[in-house]
């Protein structure tokens, strides 16, 4: 008998040959529960030297070349160098040293630094536009004030990595990712928390350094109609909205208004246009609520396109059959924008897969398991279209979008405990 791949990549592999029989490929198992992964901002800087191109750009790629992330907030400490670790105790003299210039110091940026470690993954986005990935490769943070050395002297704590990995374009970085570091307000470096956004900086990384060094496999996510939407970033999403409501009217003489898209509205979100019609436009939430009632007498438009994130297909047919007498209102569906997507490049780099799922997990649920609301006990679980929670709740958990048993956190105290329950649970869903 010889055991033969269905597939030649290997990461689309889903079954194999086993002498006349078809066997699913095993799951999967990820442990990233003493992994943290950072946003960092590489800005040490005042609030108008900020706006000095050169000089922020020099510091940054300064910080690159020399493998580097810190913080500013820079001053001398008596007694410290560049290998002073940065303890409760040290951050707190540290604290004090500033403080008696009449200053104050960032408490949610000492306590970010304090508990990076080594392993961590960090994730900056320059003033070049450039995103870059790093792997920590010191024990922790360390204090790097240099008064002698130009980019030092702007810094307090630090952490070196292995190596910053970049990628010079968007089209290059997953999606939420790129979303995430669209907020307007930022700290100084902040713990990313959703499970995703974790594996997808990992996946960065990994994914673009040799093999022999490679700590993690991070599958592909799977897009489908459940997850798409909390997928994309909010331009992401207005930008589908516009290629479906292209699509819609080309054929009319519509084209869009660029700049409409850079003013701020209330109420919309960029605009369609015709000769010899009225215009048309849209709004547009990925995780809000719209309330439809604002638009029922905005008559000035040939059609306002409606889309939120918050609503299922089903939601969107009640919605429809409430405002159908207001011909000029229509609400896009999950499914129809999703038909879109899947025709265009979004979400099509190499970190996401659009292949179908061959399992749901309903079916995957294993054998003698009961499903309930919330597991409290062995052979027990949550489910719902995308997701398999063995313990508590996002701590042990089979996510259908990676097709993996992962570990996002530590479920027990003890170790041993621990690791018996992921082994049976790895090899019950295996089954």
């Amino acid at each position: 008998m010889h055991i033969y791949d269905l597939k030649r990549e290997p990461e689309t592999v889903k079954y194999i040959l086993y002498g006349e029989k078809l066997m699913k490929k095993e799951i999967p198992f990820i442990d990233i529960a003493d992994v943290n992964c950072w946003m960092v901002y590489l800005m040490p800087l005042t609030q108008d030297q900020r706006s000095n191109y050169e000089l922020t750009d020099s510091i940054q790629q300064a910080c690159i070349h020399d493998k580097v992330f810190g913080m500013g907030w820079d001053v001398e400490v008596p007694g410290f160098s560049k290998e002073t670790p940065m303890t409760d105790e040290n951050a707190l003299k540290y604290v004090k040293t500033y403080s008696c210039g009449g200053y104050k110091v960032s408490d949610a940026a000492v306590n970010g630094y304090k508990e990076v470690k080594k392993g961590d993954y960090a994730i900056a986005r320059n003033k070049n536009g450039h995103y870059y990935v790093g792997k920590v490769s010191s024990e922790g943070a360390h204090y790097l004030y240099d008064a002698g050395k130009t980019l030092y002297r702007n810094f307090s704590w630090g952490c070196e990595v292995e190596e910053w990995v970049e990628f010079a374009t968007e089209e290059e970085v997953p999606s939420e990712i790129i979303g995430r570091f669209s907020q307007r307000i930022h700290s100084t470096i902040q713990k990313i928390l959703p499970y995703r956004q974790r594996m997808l900086v990992i996946a960065m990384y990994e994914n673009h350094i040799d093999k022999s060094r490679r700590v993690y496999e991070i599958p592909k996510l799977h897009i489908e109609k459940s997850n798409f939407i909390r997928s994309m970033n909010y331009k992401e999403l207005e930008d589908i909205v516009s290629v479906y409501m292209a699509d819609k009217h080309c054929r009319d003489g519509y084209y869009l208004l660029p700049s409409s898209c850079k003013v701020s509205q209330q109420n919309y979100e960029f605009t369609f246009v015709s000769s010899n019609k009225k215009p048309i436009t849209c709004q547009v939430k990925n995780q809000q609520e719209i309330e439809i009632s604002h638009y029922k007498n905005e008559t000035g438009y040939e059609r306002i396109y409606i889309f939120s994130g918050k609503w299922d297909d089903l939601r969107v047919e009640e919605l429809r059959k409430e405002y159908e007498t207001y011909q000029h209102i229509y609400i896009i569906s999950p499914s129809e924008l999703y038909e879109t997507l899947k025709s265009n490049m979004f979400l099509k780099n190499e970190y996401y897969d659009h292949q179908d799922k061959d399992m749901t997990t309903k079916e995957l649920i294993p054998k003698g398991y009961t499903v309930c609301k919330k597991p409290k006990r062995e052979y027990e679980c949550s489910m719902d279209e995308d997701f398999i929670c063995f313990e508590r709740k996002d701590g042990l958990f089979y996510s259908r979008e990676f097709d993996t048993l992962i570990l996002s956190y530590h479920i027990f105290p003890e170790k041993e405990w621990e690791k018996e329950t992921i082994e049976r649970i790895k090899r019950d869903i295996n089954s």
